[in-house]
């Protein structure tokens, strides 16, 4: 493979990094486990609940259905539903008097982007991943038009896409992550279709199954991490690296004042040692550079770039954490009751397995045929049949008790899920102990306390994807454009962007400000937020 120059390293040595880059994040244990615990999460959530060998025995055995008594999804969806009666503003301030032209018009901005992606519908979702595995993931990026006019947009990412640096334990990963890997698996026309001057190469990994003639001599590059195999052993998917990581260089800046008495700043390292001197009146400031860079590779084979990311130096990914470990690692509230739902399934089925089976006993002789007896019990008018002369010596032990006390033990487990998650009956609408509407409605709002912190946390990542999506806006749009909001039903606002708004946006400095609408928790609350709208205008 030919070395060409990339930035003072060798594109060989480039590859090798990004390689230990997404390999870090890959293999680490961290994420390893996330990953792990996640898939278990979605399936519990999605009704999958029972081990092949759990259902072998309910089937084949026991004879009797895999009940399923899912209350990971009562929770889930629960937690979703009180997601979406949510309200929340978000918009800029500017630091100083004269931005505030500039902060309005990115509010108005905000809310077009936020209209014209469905951005409460990519909320939801990025939501509902946080609340089943405790990680969600919004990505911003840009696309252009007919007319050539850039777009900014926002999706849900799918989370097992993201291989963060294991290393960040900061919720905003800006702060402390080297890197950010997205890996997605495409079939290689796909692939040859996106990078068409790789298309050779791309070929020769579909063909070659032992990824022959790649990078030569380098052993750190592992065929499984890129390339995906069908039934008969032959490749049918690459694997495709879009890694974003960080150039840090450090400079030294001279504050100093002009000869008119205005502060200026100085590269120290472009001064000469006569010209420092010369500064009296100066102060020596070191302080770390951060370049963003993108690149995208697959195996041996570099796709695209490296490049400097065009929208700024912020990752261009908001997470959303609901719960992390102290080694980083992401969790939910459904991960920590899954035992419990376990529990519960499993005493649910215990009972109806005692309730549907009984025992006999009897002396030798006074049953003809035993499997017929088996038949004729398991039957609600099964007409079982003696020798004569063993009436007294048979009898029936009804499994009564026992299945009462399985599914006592039941309802517990039930009540500890409720426990753990926070989500009490009552928060679902089921009947309860408390009569008083006045008692219901407290109860209602202790379950909103419990799980603040989970909907606080979406605040965060609110504000984050707010000031990426500064960034991109203050990249692109450098052209007046016409934007029409409509997100409020009876008006349609035309507001224009002309150059003046545009400069302004992008010499400011602003503060996002995420605002959340209170919401309500029982209708009397819904009824009494109305009359005071309503009261006040009579």
């Amino acid at each position: 493979m030919a070395q060409k120059r990339t930035d003072k390293e060798t594109e060989t040595e480039l590859l090798v990094k990004l390689d230990s880059y997404f390999r870090r994040s890959l293999d680490h244990p961290t994420w390893v486990a996330w990953r792990e615990h996640a898939k278990l999460c979605y399936q519990y959530k999605e009704g999958d609940q029972w081990t092949a060998e759990e259902l072998k025995e309910l089937v084949d055995v026991r004879h009797q259905p895999p009940t399923v008594n899912n209350q990971v999804k009562v929770t889930l969806d629960r937690m979703v539903g009180q997601f979406v009666k949510q309200r929340t503003r978000l918009g800029y301030r500017g630091r100083n008097p004269q931005d505030e032209s500039g902060a309005a018009g990115l509010t108005d901005i905000s809310r077009y982007i936020r209209q014209s992606n469905d951005l409460e519908f990519e909320e939801r979702d990025m939501a509902e991943d946080g609340f089943t595995s405790g990680f969600g993931v919004m990505e911003t990026y840009v696309t252009f038009d007919d007319t050539l006019q850039p777009e900014v947009k926002k999706r849900a990412c799918d989370p097992f896409e993201l291989f963060p640096d294991p290393w960040s334990r900061r919720y905003d990963w800006n702060e402390d992550a080297q890197y950010l890997c997205r890996a997605k698996w495409l079939s290689f026309e796909e692939a040859k279709e996106l990078y068409p001057k790789h298309a050779s190469e791309l070929s020769s990994m579909s063909t070659d199954v032992h990824f022959g003639g790649q990078l030569v001599g380098i052993d750190s590059f592992q065929n499984k991490n890129y390339v995906d195999y069908d039934d008969k052993g032959a490749p049918s998917r690459v694997r495709v690296v879009e890694c974003w990581y960080k150039e840090q260089t450090r400079e030294v800046l001279i504050l100093t004042t002009s000869d008119d008495g205005q502060p200026i700043t100085l590269d120290a390292e472009k001064l000469t040692k006569q010209e420092r001197r010369r500064l009296t009146d100066s102060r020596e400031i070191e302080r770390i550079r951060i370049k963003l860079k993108v690149a995208i590779y697959t195996g041996g084979i570099l796709l695209s770039g490296p490049k400097d990311a065009q929208h700024g130096r912020l990752f261009p990914f908001a997470p959303y954490f609901v719960h992390r470990r102290k080694n980083g690692e992401p969790y939910s509230l459904i991960w920590s009751a899954l035992t419990l739902q376990d529990a519960i399934n499993k005493r649910e089925s215990k009972a109806l397995h005692l309730l549907n089976s009984n025992q006999t006993v009897f002396e030798q002789g006074a049953i003809a045929d035993t499997n017929k007896l088996a038949e004729e019990i398991a039957r609600p008018d099964g007409q079982i049949e003696v020798q004569r002369g063993f009436k007294d010596r048979f009898e029936i032990i009804r499994n009564v008790e026992l299945a009462q006390s399985q599914f006592a033990m039941h309802q517990e487990a039930k009540a500890d899920f409720r426990r753990v998650t926070g989500v009490n009956p009552d928060a679902l609408g089921e009947p309860s102990e408390m009569r008083s509407g006045i008692g219901v409605a407290r109860k209602q709002q202790m379950t909103d306390v419990i799980v603040a912190p989970v909907f606080d946390n979406f605040r965060r990542t609110r504000a984050i994807d707010a000031r990426v999506t500064l960034e991109f806006i203050r990249a692109y749009y450098t052209e007046p454009k016409i934007l029409l909001i409509t997100d409020d039903f009876e008006t349609t606002r035309h507001v224009q962007l002309g150059e003046d708004a545009i400069q302004a946006i992008k010499q400011g400095q602003y503060d996002v400000v995420v605002e959340d609408q209170p919401d309500t928790t029982t209708l009397q609350q819904e009824q009494l937020a109305m009359l005071g709208q309503i009261l006040p205008q009579v």
